[in-house]
């Protein structure tokens, strides 16, 4: 059965050209991934096409539905030799003008070594076309201009992945001419281009940074990649949790637990808290192996006691469809509804027992009344869900709404599917 047939281009990362039930070697799925150019055109743009190649045939095969998938790179001219070999040490197959290739006598090599081959090769070259220095100052430079340009990946998907790949390029050798490192597999399929940049031992998602960055600006400023490996060095900072989405990809890589517990099975979406420690400029989890990690009562006690000593805004805001407090002015401000003296406060300063808290992103906790009319509390899930939608930290959390007893979350709200009411959010937000 064919599935899925669509005309791609060289650089539809994340998806799949054609799907071929029981074509592939031993009778598995055959994956094909087209690439419509000529072989003069790979050579212009090598170092990106080895990239999008290695993108193309591995990521799909990282799915568990395709982990035993063949990848058919099929060029529809010559195919280059060097996605030859890229295509042979992945061990798939290739298609040129028509015909399979023999890729027996080609030499293979790590994936990770052609990655690191082509980002080394791609950022010297982005560097002297943009006259780029290899520091903090270089990258400033080289994001202003991706910043300025913003390509949408809907409208040029070409445009749009070649920045991603310029600009993690580019991280990557800053970070290299001042802490080495190179570039190696990514071992979780986080990467959009399943590599990352490892120094001091420690993995960097230059890639997913350079998405976030385009599509949220200087708060995803790959500049943090840097900070973070500088603060390596530094004293430990306080213990502190940090919300995570209830999907987020790196949950078994930290201590973490579900927001509430009580409703993790109740189909709600609830976010999750990590555990690590706060840094000047970055938040460093604590891994599963850590030898803090057992006792998991233990730190939370500690993190909640130095979540009370974080300082936040809080702000009343009033209008005809809706009264609530916004609390913001702070990393941790979602995780303040964790604070039990400061959900009390807001509770005393709305003037009721029970109130409903909202954390749709990083940086924002919204409280109110919990004993109103239907109609306000489907108002509050509407901005809720408008801000979590919207998403414009780049760090979405719940749309989910909670109820506050007595300062400690007692249980979740639900008055079926809300309005989404979206003029109401963007008087608020924009």
């Amino acid at each position: 059965m064919l599935r899925d047939v669509s005309r791609r281009m060289y650089s539809s990362l994340g998806k799949v050209d054609i799907v071929v039930d029981g074509k592939g070697r031993n009778g598995s799925t055959l994956l094909v991934q087209t690439d419509h150019r000529d072989r003069d055109e790979v050579e212009h743009e090598l170092e990106t096409s080895v990239l999008f190649a290695l993108a193309r045939i591995l990521s799909p095969l990282h799915m568990a539905e395709w982990k035993d998938a063949t990848v058919r790179y099929v060029a529809i001219g010559e195919l280059h030799p060097t996605l030859a070999t890229v295509v042979a040490s992945t061990g798939q197959v290739a298609e040129s003008a028509g015909r399979e290739v023999d890729l027996s006598g080609i030499a293979k090599r790590a994936p990770a070594d052609l990655a690191n081959d082509a980002f080394v090769a791609l950022g010297a070259k982005v560097m002297a076309r943009e006259r780029l220095s290899a520091d903090s100052e270089g990258l400033a430079a080289f994001e202003k201009k991706v910043a300025d340009a913003r390509p949408d990946a809907e409208e040029d998907e070409t445009a749009y992945w070649t920045t991603v790949a310029e600009l993690a390029a580019v991280t990557g050798e800053v970070l290299r001419a001042k802490y080495g490192g190179r570039w190696v597999a990514d071992p979780d399929d986080f990467a959009q281009i399943p590599f990352m940049f490892e120094a001091n031992a420690t993995l960097l998602n230059a890639v997913s940074k350079a998405v976030k960055f385009i599509e949220h600006g200087e708060r995803e400023s790959p500049r943090q990649l840097a900070v973070m490996l500088e603060e390596r060095g530094l004293p430990e900072g306080p213990i502190l949790l940090n919300m995570k989405p209830a999907s987020w990809a790196g949950r078994s890589k930290a201590v973490c637990e579900p927001l509430f517990p009580a409703m993790e099975k109740s189909g709600g979406d609830i976010p999750l808290v990590a555990y690590g420690r706060d840094l000047p400029q970055s938040f460093a989890m604590l891994s599963p192996s850590h030898d803090r990690a057992a006792d998991l009562a233990t730190l939370r006690a500690e993190a909640l006691a130095n979540l009370a000593k974080v300082e936040v805004s809080v702000e009343k805001v009033e209008l005809d469809e809706l009264t609530f407090w916004a609390v913001h002015g702070s990393f941790f401000a979602a995780e303040k509804i964790l604070d039990v003296a400061f959900m009390k406060k807001m509770a005393a300063q709305i003037g009721s027992e029970m109130i409903m808290a909202a954390v749709p992103e990083k940086g924002r906790l919204f409280v109110m009344n919990a004993v109103v009319a239907p109609e306000q509390t489907l108002n509050f899930m509407a901005l809720a869900r408008g801000a979590y939608e919207r998403n414009e930290s780049g760090a979405p959390l719940s749309p989910t709404i909670f109820l506050v007893m007595d300062g400690a979350i007692s249980g979740i709200a639900t008055a079926g599917e809300p309005e989404k009411k979206k003029g109401l959010f963007a008087r608020l937000f924009n």
